[in-house]
């Protein structure tokens, strides 16, 4: 490993003449300046230092190898489990092949003046389209089909992409193709390694390593020779900056990586970065909650046209149905009834909320399942339970299982299960902590249902007929549940370059954001991530692999 010690550093002109004007600045003398900010060794070095190893962390040191570069990655993981990409679906929604004046004026729309300027999102679109040619050089075999709508407002042509040549389309299988190119390039990841802090020169500003620590908590010094590219993922695991931005009390459980917990906003905060976007969180599926609580990650429904089958309603804690149950919230950005609040009251309205159902549902399957498209493998909890069947970051089991550990609740009458539900409330006060709901109102919430089910019209919400199954089959059970989601878009804005900026929109020198950490995607998810994530860490590796070392004049 590299040890450059700060005395054979500070032997230069240049930063002896720079700590002399810092320590003017702040009263102070040049050594104490200087042992403010320079570490006293640097560990190990190499030109880009990656913080992250998920879809873009990957492609930037892919990049920067092909471009001749030394790369390290910094992954706070104990495996390459490839973060959000890992866990995703799999799909590359995005618009590749595609007029970018139409896709300009899409994405302008869809951001509502959060996003990022024309002119920064055209030159994304125009690295975008560059990005599948440049994978097929490394052996990634992407299927491009030509696509013209998949629910989310885009422009009528398009390209979407995934992984051929796997086993199915879900992201761990795309990340596995990553993964091996990476590995082909020699790509040197330090696993178990979660950066904690920049370090930045105080005069120039420029970037010039991170501060980890390694799997026994020592601190670890890398000196980025050229930039530090961060591919850190989002703040999807971490409530207390959901309560900040998103919907206070109301934890949302991430599909992808628990890791992802938001350890890079304060460290860019901290050198300067402008950041935008906070509040733009893409949700997902609903989720069980107590299984999520004890996975620390979601435990999905992943139902995309209503958790199956359909003997079953969604009901308040007051014991009421309160929306149309087949429209569960994935990829949604309407109107959510669990997020009602009453700003008088002081109190959320409708949560929390429990998936009531009888024993035609018990017995179909362990809830665990889902009901979706790719069933749960494409969360962190089916990917991880994929890679170790021996060790499931949780065990379900049987749904008889699930009511033995207090998940599932049960009554031999309606009004007996309804005694027997538990919840939080979303303050989070003991005193206010649900210890039965309303028998009486509950089992006439259910009689309203049945007879709507029987009628085959829902009045109140307008629940698709087909999607309607009575609860008439005893005992009755109930299941605490929760939101979550697919990532975050937050964190430094970043320009066509993927340089973060300053809130005077200059770029930090060689500080470079990619991938869901400060993604363009600005409200509506109108460009998707994973192309998004591909693409950023390609550009910021390039670009970043075209600047002078810091000290190659020192």
């Amino acid at each position: 490993m590299s040890e450059v010690t700060r005395r054979g550093f500070l032997k230069g002109a240049g930063l002896a003449v720079a700590g002399a004007a810092v320590a003017g600045m702040v009263g102070c003398s040049t050594a104490e300046a200087s042992q403010d900010w320079m570490p006293e060794r640097w560990d190990d070095e190499a030109d880009l230092i990656i913080v992250g190893y998920g879809g873009a962390g990957a492609l930037a040191a892919i990049a920067g190898l092909h471009e001749g570069a030394s790369c390290i990655v910094l992954e706070k993981s104990a495996e390459r489990d490839g973060g959000s990409t890992g866990c995703s679906g799999g799909h590359m929604h995005t618009c590749v092949g595609v007029d970018v004046d139409e896709w300009a004026k899409t994405y302008v729309h869809g951001s509502f003046g959060a996003g990022a300027s024309e002119e920064v999102i055209r030159g994304y679109m125009a690295h975008a389209n560059e990005t599948p040619e440049w994978m097929e050089t490394f052996g990634i075999d992407i299927t491009w089909a030509d696509e013209s709508n998949d629910g989310h407002k885009r422009p009528k042509d398009y390209q979407g992409g995934y992984i051929a040549g796997r086993d199915g389309i879900v992201g761990m299988y795309l990340f596995e193709a990553l993964d091996e190119a990476a590995e082909e390039y020699g790509v040197d990841v330090r696993l178990s390694t979660p950066a904690k802090r920049l370090i930045q020169n105080p005069l120039t500003k420029e970037i010039i390593g991170v501060v980890a620590e390694d799997g026994n908590g020592q601190t670890l010094n890398f000196k980025a020779n050229k930039a530090v590219i961060m591919a850190c993922g989002g703040y999807e695991n971490n409530p207390q900056i959901q309560y900040s931005y998103n919907n206070p009390g109301v934890r949302v459980f991430p599909w992808g990586t628990p890791h992802n917990t938001g350890d890079g906003i304060p460290m860019v905060q901290a050198v300067g970065a402008n950041i935008w976007h906070m509040h733009a969180l893409e949700h997902a599926a609903l989720c069980y909650m107590l299984p999520s609580i004890e996975a620390n990650c979601s435990i999905s429904t992943d139902a995309t046209d209503g958790i199956t089958p359909y003997n079953y309603c969604i009901v308040d804690y007051n014991g009421n149905r309160f929306m149309k149950e087949d429209k569960t919230g994935a990829h949604d950005m309407d109107h959510k009834p669990g997020f009602d609040f009453d700003g008088k009251a002081c109190d959320y309205l409708h949560l929390p909320m429990f998936l009531v159902f009888d024993q035609t549902m018990y017995d179909a399957k362990p809830l665990w399942e889902g009901s979706g498209r790719a069933g749960i493998i494409n969360t962190y909890a089916g990917v991880w339970n994929y890679n170790h069947p021996d060790e499931p970051i949780i065990e379900w089991g049987t749904n008889d299982n699930a009511v033995e550990k207090g998940w599932i609740f049960k009554g031999e009458t309606i009004e007996e299960l309804a005694k027997n539900i538990k919840a939080e409330r979303p303050c989070h006060d003991e005193s206010e902590a649900i210890n039965g709901i309303d028998g009486a109102a509950l089992a006439a919430t259910i009689e309203k249902y049945n007879s709507y089910c029987e009628a085959g019209k829902d009045p109140d919400f307008n629940r698709d007929a087909k999607h309607m199954l009575p609860l008439n089959n005893p005992p009755y059970y109930a299941i605490e549940l929760g939101y979550s989601s697919i990532n975050t878009q937050g964190g430094p804005e970043r320009n066509e370059n993927c340089q973060a900026m300053d809130p005077f929109g200059e770029p930090i020198p060689r500080l470079y954001s990619t991938g869901e950490f400060g993604s363009y995607n600005a409200f509506v998810y109108d460009i998707g991530n994973i192309l998004e994530a591909i693409t950023t860490g390609r550009v910021a590796a390039q670009h970043a692999v075209t600047l002078e070392p810091w000290d190659a004049s020192k």
